[in-house]
């Protein structure tokens, strides 16, 4: 069994579900309106800079009483709900999507460029034909079979689809980029959205301060904010800041800067210098021997480094070298806080 590559432009399509040539099959899919208005704002905004999009399958099946050949999503009702109601004039794009020139318009604002970008698009779709529904139901459970096991982020990135998600998104649009051109993170580490949760890790900690995170407590963080992130935007400009801070200290410095957690350290401390959220006050309360420690002398960022290299040069220093070794127990992020401030 195989199923034939029938691409259609999204005109023809929203077209033909607007006749209900194509129609939902509730055995396959879901109820639609389970995308949030972002979620829809961002596929949208794909279609409109020609991204490439995943396949929708459709099963094509003769319909005896007005014989006429029916089409029914097997997969893809969310993404063609949204293509329909966009086509409709149903709703705007969000004014938080990336692209300025698409904020806040529905399709018929868009400039002529942009209607016939959208209306042109080619979709890429499966028909599965003269099969029985059983034949489709294999077809996917050998295809799932197939598929490699998503990590933790990316099961968030498919169960959450609330605010923090597409929150989480926009700062990977924004410095997932300059983070691999920087050495931070590699292009594999992107694509297995590594990045999502060095973003997320630092929300936690602005938000409960320094205690051990494991996936449970990443999974609370996206599951409070999955219907509404009242603090989006403030929490945009902390992780925004201090990012950028952070790349500006560490570009063309040491390789032990550039690893994610230290990376992540830098970056809270910046946001803790201009936005004053009592991190050095909690990390001291985590760890109050290594702060009065601290306050006794200055610390030289270059014999921290060389002390990682070569802990035994460096006793004095075995409390820093130790919390590089655990990096999510959160004690061992206090002291790296500590000393790190210390010596920026």
């Amino acid at each position: 069994m195989r199923a034939v590559y029938s691409p259609m432009s999204v005109g023809d399509y929203c077209k033909a579900l607007n006749e209900e040539l194509i129609t939902v099959n509730e055995e396959y899919q879901r109820n639609a309106g389970i995308w949030g208005p972002y979620a829809r704002s961002f596929f949208i905004e794909s279609i409109l800079l020609e991204y490439p999009i995943p396949k929708i399958f459709l099963y094509a099946k003769v319909d005896l009483r007005t014989r006429t050949t029916v089409k029914e999503i097997v997969d893809g009702q969310q993404r063609s709900h949204t293509l329909q109601s966009f086509y409709n004039g149903k709703f705007k794009l969000s004014t938080k999507i990336e692209t300025e020139e698409l904020r806040g318009k529905n399709y018929g604002q868009l400039s002529e460029e942009f209607q016939s970008s959208f209306i042109s698009y080619s979709l890429p779709i499966d028909e599965f034909r003269g099969v029985q529904p059983a034949e489709i139901q294999e077809s996917f459970r050998r295809m799932n079979a197939s598929n490699v096991p998503l990590n933790d982020e990316e099961q968030r990135n498919a169960k959450y689809q609330g605010p923090f998600k597409w929150f989480i998104q926009r700062l990977a649009q924004r410095f997932s980029e300059p983070l691999r051109a920087t050495g931070i993170l590699t292009r594999r580490d992107i694509i297995r959205m590594v990045d999502s949760r060095l973003y997320a890790d630092i929300v936690h900690t602005t938000l409960n301060g320094f205690v051990t995170t494991k996936a449970a407590q990443i999974d609370a963080l996206y599951k409070r904010f999955n219907t509404t992130f009242e603090e989006e935007d403030q929490y945009l400009a902390y992780v925004s800041t201090g990012i950028d801070h952070a790349l500006q200290e560490v570009a063309g410095g040491e390789r032990e800067l550039l690893r994610g957690y230290m990376f992540q350290t830098i970056v809270l401390i910046f946001i803790d210098r201009h936005f004053d959220l009592g991190l050095r006050q909690k990390a001291a309360d985590s760890a109050p021997e290594v702060a009065a420690a601290l306050q006794a002398g200055a610390v030289d960022l270059a014999i921290l480094i060389d002390g990682l290299r070569d802990p035994e040069r460096h006793p004095a220093l075995s409390e820093f070298v130790e919390a590089t070794k655990g990096t999510n127990v959160g004690r061992a992020k206090a002291v790296r806080f500590l000393y790190l401030d210390a010596a920026l």
